[in-house]
């Protein structure tokens, strides 16, 4: 899984701009919340081409751009991903999708509670805090996870499974469908 696809993917199943009053991110656009990324600098672009119906061709490269540089650098860098990537295939994807669509240590969370789950009560690797920390503790769970046969395929069920939870405890996911096609499921 390269940042590209991973990139590719989560964007696929994001809105473009959205004014929703009953998002706690306020305004959005492809999943950077304004209120979470007030100084993006997408927002000066966004902002001047509102008075517009539809904005330019040249105004929506510009704003790819600069999505996919603030989702390499605090979602694909930030979470170790291409660390992870060459551990375990879809592991990195699915800390890279969780961590831009619940935040980072949300992400992280979610990857701790899997490796939690797949422990075996702590006898293959310690058990962790879900503390949304990426640290040497949790790095080193994680090799020792994906170095068994087929627990990169379960660790990713895991974190997904746990993303779910989330959406599925969140008072909000009533007003907002479209969630649960972030995990795979439908509600």
């Amino acid at each position: 899984m390269s940042f590209d696809k991973a990139f590719r993917a989560v964007t696929a199943i994001e809105g473009l701009y959205s004014n929703n009053p009953k998002d706690a991110g306020g305004e959005t656009y492809l999943g950077i919340s304004r209120r979470n990324w007030p100084k993006w600098p997408g927002w000066g672009l966004i902002d001047a081409a509102k008075p517009f119906k539809r904005p330019s061709a040249a105004l929506q490269d510009g704003l790819q751009f600069l999505v996919e540089s603030l989702y390499w650098h605090e979602f694909w860098v930030k979470q170790r991903c291409p660390e992870i990537e060459r551990l375990g295939e879809g592991v990195a994807e699915e800390l890279f999708e969780a961590s831009v669509n619940c935040g980072g240590s949300n992400g992280v969370k979610f990857l701790q509670r899997g490796l939690n789950r797949l422990s075996g009560a702590g006898t293959r690797w310690p058990r962790l805090v879900d503390d949304g920390v990426l640290g040497p503790v949790t790095m080193g769970a994680l090799k020792s996870c994906l170095a068994r046969p087929g627990y990169s395929r379960l660790l990713y069920r895991c974190q997904n499974g746990e993303q779910y939870i989330h959406y599925i405890n969140w008072p909000g996911h009533k007003d907002f469908p479209g969630v649960f096609a972030r995990t795979g499921e439908v509600e």
